[in-house]
């Protein structure tokens, strides 16, 4: 009976491949491998332990507390979320933090304020309702630039911040904020109109404490049989020439294939699909290439960057000083400052700083500005800065985190950014329509964030393209089955 088995290869064990070999091993039907190119699973969902504490360095937040999501609903039955709770806000007046970074403070509710309103110019379902904006302005950058301040404008609470020498600071502080979703750079050439749809309830559900993405990624991994992962396999080849199809890894070895489902991020795609990106003594990953309409689709789509920093201060810093969450709030002048430039000029990226449930961990985000240099920098340089930094903004020395934590997502090349996002001018629907068609009778599949368009970036995508693709294959099991019976 096992002669019968279709040879399945899933390339890459993220959330996709991990989602597709659940599927496909439930019937029995194939002969099911992994071939992920790291010594783990997970791809951009990356857990590490700091003191018992799971952090999350790489996904972070289940998209929508609904049924529909099917992150949230296998979260919620492994018992790593209550699946309960009121939507609060990121921010709010009673815990906020908002000082300049010469250490004036500013007024909360002030703040907050101007916040709410950026939220309304920036929502999903504000700019799918303009579609002129999209035609007047080239990008997100110079839309908001334009339209922010007539929102302040309009309301007597916060019409005087246009006028005051901090309004720099608090718009570059939520411009970047927003760049991180985006994941280009102060939202310059990001799209206006997204195609991205948001699911019902809370928008940014964290897991409950001492949870992460990592205990999720644990129970899904129990279901699959013993070896269906190979380790250390990175594919240098995947060959439609030969029938059946051959993948080789850069580690030598070999597997013949009745179907390939590529899960590898669309920032591989591009470095290894695209002529112009590829290194010396480096080929083609797909032999033949892939067909013209694939391509032009892996060069157009927008593939972001950013970076998140995980911060541990020691029961000193967090008892004395008031931390979560505080924004960074730079005046141009501050920008000036001979240590800052000298020593780390990157630090005035750093957006917000915020505390990890009851833990002595803080997080903070940047944005794609000056994200390379960010990524080079060393544990003891960025803490460094965040020293500094605090310093200058609380008046008084502060010491140095303990530890830093984070992945260089963009400079490692086997994922080469973070996900999938929308550019302006380009149409990004049409293309992840054009990636996620298989090729050669079914031969070559794509999974991924990057094949889904209504939730691209998001781990419930990759999830359902990777159900989407066992599917298929399955169909076409059972069809083969009903004509030779």
């Amino acid at each position: 009976m096992d002669e019968d088995r279709q040879k399945i290869i899933i390339v890459g064990a993220g959330m996709a491949g991990i989602a597709a070999a659940r599927e496909l091993c439930k019937g029995h039907l194939f002969d099911v491998k992994i071939l992920e190119a790291s010594h783990r699973a997970g791809g951009r969902m990356f857990t590490t332990d700091v003191d018992g504490v799971p952090v999350d360095l790489g996904a972070t937040f289940i998209h929508g507390s609904t049924n529909e999501n099917v992150i949230y609903e296998l979260a919620k039955q492994f018992g790593l979320i209550s699946g309960s709770g009121e939507w609060r806000p990121m921010w709010n007046e009673s815990t906020t933090s908002a000082i300049l970074t010469n250490g004036e403070p500013l007024p909360s509710k002030t703040v907050l304020e101007c916040w709410e309103k950026f939220l309304s110019v920036t929502d999903e379902d504000s700019l799918r309702a303009s579609p002129l904006w999209a035609q007047q302005y080239n990008d997100l950058y110079s839309y908001l630039v334009a339209e922010y301040p007539k929102v302040l404008e309009k309301d007597d609470s916060t019409k005087e911040i246009l006028k005051s020498p901090y309004y720099s600071g608090i718009f570059e502080c939520f411009l970047k904020f927003q760049a991180t979703l985006e994941g280009v750079a102060e939202c310059k050439c990001s799209g206006i109109e997204g195609i991205y749809c948001d699911l019902p309830g809370i928008r940014d559900v964290r897991f409950d404490e001492g949870h992460a993405y990592g205990c999720l990624l644990k129970m899904l991994l129990e279901d699959l049989p013993k070896d269906t992962i190979l380790y250390s396999r990175e594919v240098v080849s995947i060959n439609t020439e030969s029938n059946p199809t051959m993948v080789k890894c850069k580690n030598g070895d070999q597997f013949e294939a009745d179907h390939v489902i590529v899960t590898i991020p669309l920032g591989v795609l591009k470095r290894r699909c695209l002529d112009e990106n590829l290194v010396s003594n480096e080929s083609p990953l797909f032999v033949p290439p892939l067909p013209a309409d694939k391509l032009k689709a892996i060069r157009d789509l927008g593939f972001g960057q950013l970076g998140k920093i995980m911060l541990k201060f020691d029961q000193e810093i967090t008892s004395r000083y008031n931390l979560a969450p505080l924004m960074f709030l730079w005046r141009p002048e501050d920008k000036e400052d001979p240590i800052i430039k000298q020593s780390f000029p990157w630090a005035t990226e750093f957006i917000t700083l915020e505390r990890i449930y009851n833990t002595n961990l803080y997080e903070t985000w940047v944005d794609a500005t000056s994200l390379s240099s960010i990524e080079s920098a060393s544990e003891e340089e960025i803490a460094e800065a965040i020293s500094y930094v605090l310093g200058k903004m609380f008046k008084h020395p502060v010491p140095k985190p303990v530890g830093v934590y984070k992945h260089g997502w963009s400079s490692d090349p086997l994922f080469c950014g973070a996900y999938v996002t929308h550019l302006a001018g380009v149409d990004t629907s049409g293309c992840i329509f054009t990636l996620e068609q298989p090729l050669y009778n079914n031969r070559l599949l794509f999974a991924g964030e990057a094949t889904i368009k209504e939730f691209y970036s998001t781990v419930h995508g990759a999830y359902w393209t990777g159900v989407r693709e066992a599917t298929r294959l399955v169909k076409i099991r059972h069809q083969l089955n009903s004509r030779q019976s």
